[in-house]
């Protein structure tokens, strides 16, 4: 998960959840009150949240008592009268609770009892006149079969014709490519929509929306239209931003956003049946979108909070009247987003099941949150607790949902996300799954290690991800690395979902067979980093706390499975040193048990720098660095034809 943060916070919503206009800041009573803490216990259990935890080193971890409290303040004490918790049932199979008055998601009203026969999200009224959502769902995922893959970081996987960040155009080759080489998958780093703003944000785990995609990865030459219009200028500067390693996403914007309106101006007046049809689709939430694009761009301000307070709330009539009054934009950029779907949709349909990445959470000043602003708690962020790889803990500055908001609102926020993460593609990895069954609070002026644990409705969560992945025949990985609630990997497995193991944390021999298996993540080192010390040195460089010992371990482990010699000072670490010890890793990942492995496109350009360090901001340039080389050269390299032969003999 990424640990990127903005900061400052910004001021809060009105109407927002647990959530005060003047925040006070935490302050941890001395002593715990022993009987206000039983009592906030008392209360608090029945709603999921305990006052201990287990942390990843298995010791038992006492939340604080201040903690609780303001935990407590988000909760109500149960579901509105006559409304109860989701019913989860088989098609065709019996359920005791499935008797009453049911309306299918399509169809008149029937009398249940107790079997409903079609997948899909219905609604009971009970006998006693309680309604209840009822998700009839099959009982298990779709699983892969046992195959490889790419992982790649979209926006560093640049080609000639780029402008200076990987597109969707890009995407589209990558994944003929790994046809070509018999992979059958690739991993994409989130593609969620950011502000149009004059300066974008960097992280893609930090998105405006979850529902819709990022414009900076519109390909615009490709874009339909475009041959109606002269590109010419803008394209040789942007294939010029290539020549910077470092992304400029400023750039890289205020040229597409210029390339996009000439090919609005010329076809924004013809009729155009597909993009009508996607905006009959989308519907409210394209509007809404777009509208919150416009007025971001408008205020050239990312978070809607610090917008003028007639602007808060995205269904009151200063909102609507704004939308008229700037249509043109607001089309605009409703057309921008169908020209981003056109263009993920075909990358999608390359020979490959690409695998898109569903980041924890949002922005605080984003869309969804100014979207979903009275299911949110923003007294608090979600993060992660201390454990032996983040010693600090991390905090990533996204506001977390209710989970009695989210029952309440039938989980229709999270049901179009999982359907939208899956509109083009046949895999998804949940990044930190953990959050369908809970999540770490923090208050946002606490320590990581002040945070709790909030249980959510896993069961209802689960189902609605296996109703939406059997909609598209697809499979689910759950990035499952970290501190894990009891009895979760075993629930995982037992519905199809693969774990995803990283050797940086688990060795290889050790991952299970319903996995997704790595080298490392984006937030992990990598091997050549690893392997040079150059890592270690960065990490240094900027004051992080890690485990040296265990590094240099690492290190000397590595060294020796490439048969180099492990006491050779870094500065003698030569290329072809690395691309040895390239080999051997995935060799041995290619021989793991688990069902799909994944060779990172940075191992293969044998890049030095990981994608991002947990917990910095401006100390290392985090989402920025690009890949050496077009992805063309690196994935017909020796280094990489070598990592596919590889994998090709035992895959």
């Amino acid at each position: 998960m990424s640990t990127h943060r903005k900061p400052g916070t910004p001021a809060s919503p009105d109407g927002a959840r647990g959530q005060q206009p003047d925040h006070p800041r935490f302050i941890r009573p001395a002593p715990d009150g022993p009987v206000q803490r039983a009592a906030l216990l008392r209360r608090l259990v029945p709603l999921g949240v305990n006052g201990t935890y287990i942390d990843a080193a298995g010791r038992e971890i006492r939340v604080p008592t201040a903690t609780l409290e303001l935990v407590s303040a988000a909760f109500e004490d149960s579901l509105p009268r006559g409304i109860g918790p989701a019913l989860v049932c088989t098609p065709g199979r019996y359920h005791p609770e499935l008797f009453g008055t049911l309306v299918p998601e399509d169809g008149g009203p029937v009398q249940a009892h107790g079997v409903v026969n079609t997948p899909g999200y219905h609604v009971l009224y009970t006998v006693r006149g309680v309604r209840r959502l009822v998700i009839a769902t099959p009982e298990h995922l779709r699983e892969p079969q046992r195959s490889w893959g790419w992982q790649v970081q979209l926006y560093a996987a640049r080609s000639r014709d780029s402008w200076g960040i990987g597109d969707f155009r890009d995407l589209g080759q990558i994944c003929r490519i790994a046809a070509q080489q018999g992979a059958q998958c690739v991993q994409v780093s989130p593609v969620h929509a950011i502000a149009p703003v004059s300066h974008p944000k960097d992280s893609p785990y930090s998105p405006a929306s979850r529902h819709f995609l990022n414009l900076l990865h519109i390909a615009p030459g490709f874009a339909p239209g475009a041959e109606r219009v002269n590109l010419s200028d803008l394209s040789a500067r942007g294939r010029a931003l290539n020549d910077e390693r470092l992304i400029d996403r400023t750039a890289v914007w205020a040229l597409k956003r210029e390339a996009l309106e000439r090919i609005w101006q010329a076809v924004r007046d013809e009729p155009n049946i597909e993009f009508r049809e996607f905006r009959r689709h989308r519907g409210r939430a394209l509007t809404r979108f777009a509208t919150w694009s416009a007025i971001a761009e408008d205020l050239d301000s990312p978070d809607w909070p610090d917008w003028p307070t007639e602007l808060h709330n995205p269904e009151g009539v200063d909102v609507a009247r704004y939308a008229h009054e700037h249509a043109d934009r607001v089309n605009f950029f409703s057309w921008c987003q169908w020209v981003a779907d056109w263009q993920y949709g075909r990358a999608c349909t390359e020979g490959v099941d690409v695998i898109a990445d569903l980041a924890v959470g949002f922005d605080r000043g984003s869309e969804d949150a100014w979207a979903f602003h009275g299911q949110l708690c923003f007294d608090f962020e979600i993060g992660a607790p201390p454990d032996e790889h983040n010693q600090d803990g991390q905090r990533w500055g996204l506001p977390p949902f209710s989970p009695q908001m989210e029952e309440r609102t039938d989980f229709a926020a999270f049901r179009d996300m999982v359907a939208r993460g899956l509109a083009h593609t046949h895999a998804l990895r949940i990044d930190h799954v953990m959050q369908l069954w809970r999540l770490f609070w923090i208050p946002r002026d606490a320590d990581p290690a002040d945070g709790a644990y909030v249980h959510y409705p896993v069961h209802a969560l689960l189902a609605i991800l296996r109703l939406e992945a059997m909609r598209t025949n697809a499979w689910i990985v759950g990035e499952d690395m970290g501190t894990v609630a009891p009895g979760m990997r075993e629930t995982m497995h037992g519905i199809g979902m693969l774990s995803n193991c990283s050797a940086v944390r688990t060795p290889i021999a050790d991952f299970p067979e319903l996995a997704l298996g790595t080298s490392s993540t984006h937030d992990q080192v990598t091997i050549a980093g690893l392997l040079t010390g150059a890592d270690a040195a960065e990490l240094r460089r900027i004051g992080k706390r890690s485990d040296w010992a265990q590094i240099e371990r690492s290190r000397r482990k590595l060294a020796e499975m490439a048969h180099i010699d492990p006491a050779k000072p870094a500065h003698r670490i030569s290329n072809a040193d690395i691309h040895a010890a390239v080999v051997a890793r995935y060799r041995l990942l290619a021989q793991s048990p688990s069902r799909v492995v994944l060779a990172s496109l940075d191992d293969a350009a044998a890049v030095r720098e990981r994608p991002n360090v947990p917990g910095t901001i401006d100390e290392y340039p985090n989402w920025r660095l690009a890949l050496p080389e077009p992805i063309d050269t690196l994935l017909n390299a020796p280094l990489a034809r070598d990592v596919v032969a590889v994998m090709r003999e035992t895959r």
